[in-house]
């Protein structure tokens, strides 16, 4: 858009700077974990994991796998170009001392995150971003509900481990089959509920949002973390508020991937 001669640019603000990105760090596996047929739980550890802290749970990092044909990834430049085959994941435990951090990986399909895990051997070699934001629980509320997929899971487990045991908390998790139910450990008082879809993707959140109208509403202290397919994550929210009568400020939202996308943003938060 043009400006006449009396009409001087905008200067941008602070917060339009793009984010200064933290250095990569590169990291090994060390151990591999079946957790089910369709999860693994991946250590990673090297030296650049010095300093390397996450302070809340659900916080995100970011993981960047070998191209085909490398035996490990190019260490990705300051200010280069974003890497094609990074994917978002959550810190699932942190071991500072030992500079270890473990992922879990859910195998759905081909693609570069989920075909490296499904062959993931100790020795191999990924770069590490991160880590960025995470959830702020409120630890003093009495009531959480976690609603979500098999891809919330890591996420749902940190903020289960942050929980008091005064709190009571609520699970909805959707996954493939019966064979995918794990045990969820926390010092809260849990009531989980495992709700099987199907292997068919897109029908992603269906059986979450039937099992959450049958569930009804929540109770009215409860704090809502919400995180599963995109499409099927702004259905739910709007159950929630309309249907359900939850005020939206009780609710946050995370739509962790999306039918049809390659790499869906890390910032979708379902206000849109």
């Amino acid at each position: 858009m043009s400006t006449t001669p009396s009409t001087p640019a905008a200067t941008p603000s602070p917060e339009a700077a793009p984010r200064k990105r933290r250095p990569p760090r590169r990291v090994q596996v060390t151990r591999v974990q079946t957790l089910s047929p369709l999860m693994r739980r991946i250590t990673l550890q090297g030296a650049e994991l010095e300093g390397f802290e996450v302070n809340d749970p659900a916080s995100y990092m970011k993981l960047i796998f070998p191209e085909p044909g490398q035996t490990e990834p190019e260490r990705p430049l300051p200010d280069g170009p974003r890497p094609k085959s990074m994917r978002t994941y959550t810190p699932l435990v942190v071991r500072p001392d030992a500079h270890e951090v473990d992922v879990d990986f859910v195998l759905h399909g081909v693609g570069p995150a989920s075909t490296w895990a499904a062959q993931a051997q100790p020795g191999q070699v990924l770069f590490l971003m991160g880590p960025g934001p995470g959830y702020k629980v409120q630890l003093d509320a009495p009531s959480h509900f976690l609603i979500g997929d098999d891809s919330a899971l890591p996420a749902f487990e940190t903020i289960l481990a942050s929980l008091p045991a005064k709190a009571q908390v609520k699970v909805l998790v959707e996954v493939v089959d019966a064979a995918e139910e794990r045990p969820l450990r926390s010092l809260a008082k849990l009531d989980i509920q495992w709700i099987p879809r199907g292997t068919d993707n897109n029908k992603a959140g269906q059986a979450l949002e039937a099992a959450l109208r049958q569930a009804g509403a929540p109770a009215g202290d409860a704090r809502i973390y919400l995180a599963c397919e995109a499409a099927a994550m702004r259905r739910i929210r709007t159950l929630l508020i309309d249907e359900l009568g939850v005020d939206r400020s009780r609710i946050v939202g995370r739509g962790y991937w999306k039918l049809g996308t390659v790499n869906h943003p890390d910032h979708d938060y379902g206000e849109d």
